[in-house]
């Protein structure tokens, strides 16, 4: 049987998903491509994720597609299902429900050197199953079989393969270095998988984790408007006043792409703290001092010690503090403490010694604190790409297996790896700041694959395309390198792995990063061309464009000169 054959695979339905679909579409005119996702749902981490509170924490007027901006928000940073409903919008807009399969999981991928394509072999799941993490997939398979979760496998082929996975896939399991959850009697579960079907009405709740989640959900959780990280107030204009700027923005043509543009360079700016030169140094000083007079004017005089960060601002992403520093003040029902988790009994949890109290009574033993639901708010694997999906080059190799010896995910650009012909990441290793906007990184990096390599196999000029070997290396000890210099060193399993390797942030401003996606360097590609008769491997380089440029004008000029004459 034949296999099923696409031109394009693109692997996942999330924002950067939609982004390559749409362009496919309206800058190649591609129509016969596959873009299967796991889930049951468009929007990637927006889709999945469905916790209270959960909201965006870039202004939504950068948050959108720059070919595609909406300017009608119900507020600056809007909830979750507002930019999941956005993103599907988009993708209908495009028209690209056809070439979405969701429920399916792809699983390995293999490059065929011969035929040049990829053979990718998807498996088809139970609805909503790919909706699950691993652990609870594991789960279900042990209580009801396989068929609960899995259905049918098929092998698909393409030309060209281009992941959209992402980093916020696969939620971090619960700590193997705490005992006793097994005893629980409770429920637990992940915030990115929130069930609505638990009771949380007068209960008593651990939540695990201080980070970005655990700003919006708590304070949901409660009804209101060292290791802990860096919270900034959130500027939200009045109701009143954001609609009359969305009417204005609707009515005033070009407002709308100026109060973006204000917006990207304000962010761009932020990029000015992160430096350990003198600068970054005197600007991080003048933010923290800032950040710190807020927090101990919000939060009582007790939390002050432990609130306060032991490393620089912008080691880790900051919180856009909406409520949750309120809640220290205004609950009586909820506390905040630093102690570690060291155990769970039936109705239970223990907690160690705090680090913080000192000479306190009481401080240096155990706390036991009764526990009927447990939320983990501790993240994702951020580290790994590509979780549970094998990609294997003409020998056999894995991708994995290549980040291994290298020390950790590396790619060209954030999209390339040599010795993968015709492949691309989109939102890959080092793609995504922590001051701008991901939908940005996104688009840089699906316009420079798309519109310098993938056109060229598509439309039959090129049969493969491949990053070399020595300019890869060079991109990601540059990149290694530019992060050495960066406030992140400072705080490591932040956006730096335990090793020192960054895998995760880009070290480039977004600007010095979206002029190297539009002006490629040819050299730096081993490019098959097949349209010069026998397919031969050249190597385009910038100075021979302009010199074969150059000498097309001059001739030109000539031609024109003399035939006036």
């Amino acid at each position: 049987m034949q296999p099923q054959s696409c031109s394009v695979i693109v692997i996942g339905a999330g924002e950067s998903g939609i982004a390559v679909g749409c362009q496919l579409k309206s800058k190649l005119g591609v129509t016969d491509f596959c873009i299967f996702d796991r889930q049951g749902g468009i929007g990637g981490a927006w889709y999945i994720n469905r916790y209270p509170g959960v909201a965006c924490d870039i202004p939504a007027l950068l948050f959108s597609y720059s070919f595609a901006p909406n300017y009608v928000w119900t507020s600056l940073f809007p909830p979750g299902q507002e930019i999941q409903q956005y993103i599907a919008s988009v993708a209908s807009k495009y028209g690209l429900e056809d070439n979405i399969e969701l429920n399916t999981e792809v699983s390995e991928a293999q490059w065929l050197p011969d035929s040049a394509e990829w053979e990718v072999r998807i498996t088809r799941l139970v609805p909503f199953a790919g909706d699950l993490s691993e652990a609870e997939r594991q789960r279900r398979i042990a209580q009801h079989g396989r068929a609960s979760v899995y259905l049918d496998e098929e092998v698909v082929r393409s030309k060209i393969l281009i992941t959209c996975a992402g980093e916020l896939v696969e939620p971090h399991a619960w700590p193997a270095e705490v005992p006793g959850i097994d005893k629980f009697q409770g429920e637990v579960m992940h915030s990115a998988r929130w069930r609505d079907d638990v009771d949380l009405a007068d209960k008593n709740v651990v939540v695990v984790g201080t980070g970005c989640t655990s700003a919006q959900l708590v304070p949901a959780l409660l009804e209101t408007s060292s290791n802990t990280p860096w919270y900034m107030a959130r500027t939200t204009p009045p109701p009143a006043r954001f609609n009359r700027g969305m009417t204005a923005i609707q009515l005033i043509p070009g407002l709308g792409r100026l109060f973006r543009f204000l917006l990207f360079l304000y962010a761009e700016s932020t990029w000015l703290n992160v430096g350990m030169g003198p600068l970054g140094i005197t600007r991080r000083r003048r933010f923290q001092k800032s950040l710190l007079a807020h927090l101990r004017k919000v939060v009582p005089e007790k939390y002050h010690a432990m609130l306060t960060p032991t490393f620089g601002v912008g080691c880790k992403r900051i919180i856009i503090d909406d409520g949750w520093l309120d809640c220290l003040s205004l609950h009586d029902r909820f506390e905040l403490t630093t102690r570690p988790l060291v155990s769970v009994s039936e109705r239970s949890v223990v907690l160690g010694p705090s680090p913080e109290s000192g000479d306190e009574k009481g401080a240096s033993e155990p706390l036991t604190k009764p526990a009927d639901v447990i939320i983990l708010a501790n993240g994702f694997e951020t580290s790994t790409y590509l979780h549970r999906i094998t990609i294997r080059n003409g020998a056999g190799k894995s991708l994995h297996d290549v980040w291994r010896e290298q020390g950790g995910p590396g790619a060209y650009l954030s999209t390339a790896v040599h010795g993968f012909p015709n492949f691309f990441m989109v939102l890959g290793p080092n793609a995504v700041s922590g001051h701008s906007s991901a939908i940005l990184a996104s688009e840089n990096v699906a316009g420079y694959a798309l519109r310098h390599f993938v056109a060229k196999v598509l439309s039959g000029e090129a049969r493969t395309v491949e990053v070399r070997e020595d300019a890869e290396r060079r991109y990601t000890a540059d990149v290694q390198r530019r992060s050495l210099d960066k406030v992140w060193q400072g705080c490591r399993g932040g956006y730096i792995a335990e090793s020192g390797w960054n895998s995760s942030i880009c070290p480039y401003n977004q600007i010095h990063f979206s002029m190297m996606c539009k002006y490629p360097k040819w050299e730096d590609w081993d490019i098959e061309y097949t349209t010069f008769g026998k397919s031969q491997l050249q190597k385009p380089g910038y100075a021979t464009y302009m010199f074969v440029t150059a000498v097309v004008l001059v001739t030109a000029s000539l031609h024109i000169l003399f035939r006036s004459r």
